[in-house]
């Protein structure tokens, strides 16, 4: 009996082990991602008339506060030298993100000018995205297979699509390599193409170009081919005739900056230290933003503070584009004649607001925020008063929560897999079982 329960703990124990190594394994060879990959949002087209390219679509675009504050925690790691244990913790060598934008003119369902996707967009194992085993690129010129970022912690971002043609095999396409042109996936009556300009045009009074878009996610893991990882298509969004217009946004879209943790950091500028917040995205700011940013306009925040004491808020430099996560600003500004720099002690008082720009209408401002201090995620603030602190919730969950490096979903119990803890209970049931098994022999054997 104690044999048959010393093997069934023992297989007990390999079995977790095995679960513990094939999770690692998974991640090793690029399983769960460590953020959750899901499809651009809010994704806005408009056509830049006044460019030089007579077809050039903005397409702007979101990223999550998942995505955003994954790949700031990149760029730490890269600034404080701790990236090769930062890849290490996720299981790959490099990962990074792309965009693919797909396109259509009047119908998507069309089998000439419809959606362009193919298999090739989910790449080959050897020649990579948008290509073939044989390494011919099957994808046209207006197909956008890997488009790249301004900065993958920010919030809003935008790609051009639909530039100009040359009179080349990126017009005419390649039948040797399979490689379709512009030609190749437009009807005859849905443009004009000027071969002596080199210029292609589409009548949007008469026509409807649709796009769509979706993240691409490429883990690295030297010695291996990249491995890929798609999310689902975005929304459609359209320039031209049966496109949605834009209208401007008023004051009542654009709610007060949501801020807390505000803390000193071990950085300076100027011999003066920088502080740092963290900003909640809500889905209605980052849609907004979005669209005034695809119409020309954009949302910024802007950072005002002061030392406690003084009765002044100034304005302060640093982060001003909207993102998830750590923001940083610098208290150069907080500086004065009576206090040529800032104590590193000082207690700091910390409020923003959003500045909204659109064409052709005049700026306007968001409420302000909450005033928040160290300690403290909320001041009762007014003008002319002394403040008085108050207890607030601190922190961010959804930045601060951390994932199991081995098991990717355990919220790790004092710091350890889940799956360490079942193997440490089983290796003491077996000492235990041991024990009482040599305990019970030795006194039959008396």
């Amino acid at each position: 009996m104690i044999k048959k329960i010393i093997s069934i703990a023992v297989a007990c124990v390999l079995l977790l082990s095995g679960i513990t190594m094939l999770t690692v394994s998974s991640a090793a060879s690029g399983g769960d991602l460590p953020f959750d990959l899901v499809a651009p949002a809010y994704v806005t087209a408009v056509w830049l008339e006044e460019n030089d390219s007579p077809t050039t679509t903005k397409l702007t675009y979101s990223l999550s506060n998942d995505m955003t504050t994954f790949f700031k925690n990149k760029e730490n790691a890269h600034l404080n030298d701790t990236i090769e244990q930062f890849m290490q913790n996720i299981g790959c060598d490099d990962i990074w993100m792309t965009i693919q934008v797909d396109w259509a003119v009047d119908d998507v369902n069309d089998s000439v000018s419809g959606w362009h996707y193919t298999k090739y967009w989910d790449g080959d194992e050897y020649f990579g995205l948008g290509r073939d085993s044989e390494g011919n690129a099957r994808w046209s010129e207006w197909d956008i297979i890997d488009g790249g970022f301004n900065n993958a912690t920010e919030t809003v971002q935008d790609i051009w699509v639909t530039r100009g043609l040359p009179n080349d095999d990126r017009w005419n396409g390649n039948p040797e390599t399979h490689t379709p042109g512009v030609k190749d996936q437009l009807k005859p009556e849905q443009y004009t193409y000027n071969e002596e300009l080199e210029e292609l045009r589409i009548d949007y009074t008469k026509h409807t170009v649709y796009f769509r878009a979706r993240f691409v996610v490429t883990v690295r893991i030297d010695g291996t081919p990249d491995k890929y990882y798609f999310s689902d298509w975005s929304n459609v969004t359209s320039v031209g005739k049966d496109s949605e217009k834009f209208e401007p946004l008023t004051k009542a879209d654009i709610d007060a900056p949501v801020i807390t943790s505000l803390h000193m950091t071990d950085k300076e500028f100027n011999d003066n230290p920088i502080v740092a917040f963290t900003l909640t995205v809500p889905d209605k700011l980052a849609e907004n933003a979005t669209k005034l940013e695809a119409n020309g306009g954009g949302i910024v925040i802007e950072v005002w503070a002061r030392v406690k004491g003084d009765t002044e808020f100034k304005e302060l430099q640093g982060d001003w584009l909207i993102k998830a996560g750590e923001m940083e600003s610098a208290l150069f500004n907080l500086a004065n004649e009576e206090r040529p720099t800032v104590p590193k002690d000082s207690i700091i008082e910390l409020r923003c607001r959003y500045r909204c720009s659109q064409s052709g209408q005049d700026d306007f401002y968001s409420d302000w925020s909450k005033t928040i201090s160290f300690g403290t995620d909320d001041i009762n603030y007014n003008p002319g008063t002394t403040t008085t602190d108050t207890p607030g919730n601190s922190g961010n969950s959804s930045s601060s929560s951390k994932k199991c490096p081995i098991c990717h979903f355990c919220s790790q119990p004092l710091g350890l897999c889940i799956f360490i803890w079942l193997l440490i209970i089983l290796v003491v049931i077996i000492i235990i079982v041991i024990i009482i098994a040599k305990a019970r022999k030795k006194k039959k054997d008396k």
